[in-house]
């Protein structure tokens, strides 16, 4: 004790009264339970040496948390005269406050993380099944411990269903995670890797020797809440066709993130759209301003694609579309499975009431090996489903979806002349836009840039340089023939007045209704064609 004596006048200026008061109550506060020292010097970055001192010193007076247990603000808020003299408000609670009959709170991350379990209970449907079918839990892991210690914390008592067992791929780990594992009180058995296999392999490997007519791929950094699996269970046996269940995960609490935490974190996978390393990529539906409950959150629903960090499959067909595709390097697996069901006639529903906590950040580091990575799962993507995204997408943006995209159809249109043609012009663009879309117009010829959110480019000019423009590769580029200008270069479809054999892929006539009958035309080639690039 005397090395803390002599920290506290060191670090307080040599402020006697101060240094002793820290220095009396430490051995009290320590005790109380209410500073946590593993959660505190793991919050914050600038803590050095001993963490209580530190907290008693300096810690309060910057609103640090002392642990998850006790809420400063709430004590201040509530003893005025403590926030006034700008008294340490835990120490104050351990000197004084507890003989006073004063009262504290658990920190807003507790509670607010209480209410939201507690909400949530009251759109659970618990299923009632006469017969509960097996489900086979995956989960991989490497030097997980911290992880599986939350995930597996009354993990039973929250799941509401019985009829489980749990596979664990560990992937070569060198903490204590294997033995952790084998003194659970569950249905646990292990995969013990020599190495570090990908995320398709471990989760292909574990699905040869289940014994569940469901297979649950779970990633080790999921935190349950009551009722998960009923739920997720319920929604694939009551519903035809649907072979994949995915949930809703929420994002914990971020001390260095606050506006993130809590917030949703997956309610299903949409596309946007980029252009490199490809046209399309996969992102989560993560709303920030959404509440965790809005009507459209608390029901289930079909979407294109759910992630593999909380997938119910239905073992057939996972068998029948041969797993998860090892060709990727943990990412995109889940992205590509999903659109196979799609594809196949599966359907695929978040079970928006099956809530879980993903403490994503915790895992996923953005080294050089993270970046190469996902420029290789993405080349893989795209060569296997750039056609068939880039079709669907557009289709899904010209009747308004909302299923693949939550993109509007754009159309960017190229005219130098744009005056002398300016009824025309005017007429397709309000057309264009009374159905939703929106309208560029570039005059400029030297404007190469396109961006990536054009969907449709309509030429009136020769002279564009459709080579060095910057835009999507999947972006289709027309031709609008005015005058009967042979061979138009580089375009995919050639629009005109009358018949005649353009040098294109596809070619049809307009009179009339330009935007109508063009639409019409375009959707008529994408429905008959296996992809459009």
């Amino acid at each position: 004790m005397t090395k803390h004596l002599i920290n506290f006048l060191l670090k307080s200026n040599f402020d006697f009264k101060k240094a002793m008061k820290n220095y009396k109550y430490y051995n009290a506060i320590e005790k109380s339970g209410l500073f946590d020292e593993k959660f505190y010097s793991k919050t914050y970055e600038d803590v050095n040496g001993d963490s209580l001192t530190h907290y008693l010193v300096k810690g309060h007076l910057e609103g640090k948390l002392p642990s998850r247990d006790f809420d400063p603000d709430f004590y201040n808020n509530n003893y005025p005269d403590v926030h006034r003299a700008q008294l340490n408000p835990l120490l104050h609670y351990v000197a004084h406050g507890k003989d006073e009959g004063k009262i504290f709170q658990y920190a807003y991350p507790i509670r607010r993380k209480e209410e939201i379990c507690e909400t949530n209970l009251a759109f659970l449907t618990n299923y009632e099944f006469d017969t509960e079918p097996l489900v086979s839990i995956i989960i991989l892991t490497r030097n997980g411990l911290d992880h599986l210690k939350r995930l597996f914390k009354d993990f039973d008592k929250k799941t509401n269903y019985s009829n489980y067992e749990i596979i664990v791929v560990d992937n070569a780990s060198t903490d204590e995670s294997v033995s952790y594992l084998k003194s659970l009180d569950l249905p646990v058995r292990i995969i013990e890797n020599d190495e570090n296999v990908s995320f398709s392999k471990g989760n292909n490997d574990a699905a040869k020797i289940v014994n569940g007519e469901y297979i649950l791929l779970l990633n080790n950094d999921i935190e349950p809440t009551y009722g998960w699996l009923n739920e997720m269970v319920g929604a694939i046996v009551n519903n035809e066709d649907v072979a994949s269940v995915g949930a809703k995960l929420v994002f914990p609490f971020y001390e260095d993130n606050r506006g993130k935490s809590f917030k949703i974190q997956h309610s299903g996978d949409i596309f946007a759209e980029r252009m490199y390393p490809c046209c399309l990529y996969a992102i989560n539906k993560a709303n920030t301003h959404l509440d965790l409950f809005d009507a459209s959150l608390t029901k289930n629903t079909q979407c294109i694609a759910v992630t593999g960090a909380v997938d119910l499959i239905d073992k057939k067909v996972y068998d029948e579309l041969g797993g998860l595709d090892e060709d990727y390097i943990y990412g995109l697996e889940d992205v590509d499975f999903s659109l196979k069901l799609h594809k196949n006639g599966y359907k695929t529903l978040l079970a928006s009431n099956a809530l879980l906590f993903h403490h994503e950040s915790s895992t996923r580091i953005k080294t050089k090996d993270y970046a190469d990575n996902d420029k290789h799962n993405y080349n893989v993507f795209w060569s296997k489903w750039g056609n068939y995204l880039s079709k669907n997408l557009l289709l899904d943006k010209i009747h308004d979806g909302k299923f693949f995209t939550q993109k509007k159809l754009k159309i960017t249109i190229i005219d130098e002349n744009y005056q002398d043609n300016s009824d025309f012009l005017s007429k397709i663009s309000k057309d264009f836009n009374d159905l939703g879309f929106t309208v560029e117009l570039i005059s400029d010829l030297k404007n190469l840039y396109i961006g990536n959110s054009s969907d449709i480019l309509l030429s009136l000019s020769l002279d564009y340089d459709l080579e060095n423009m910057v835009a999507r590769d999947d972006i289709v580029r027309v031709f609008i023939s005015q005058n009967g200008e042979d061979n138009p270069k580089g375009y995919d479809i050639v629009v005109s007045e009358e018949n005649k054999d353009y040098d294109s892929k596809y070619n049809f006539v307009i009179k009339d209704n330009f935007v109508k009958e063009f639409l019409d035309n375009l959707e008529d080639i994408l429905m008959k064609s296996d992809g459009f690039l």
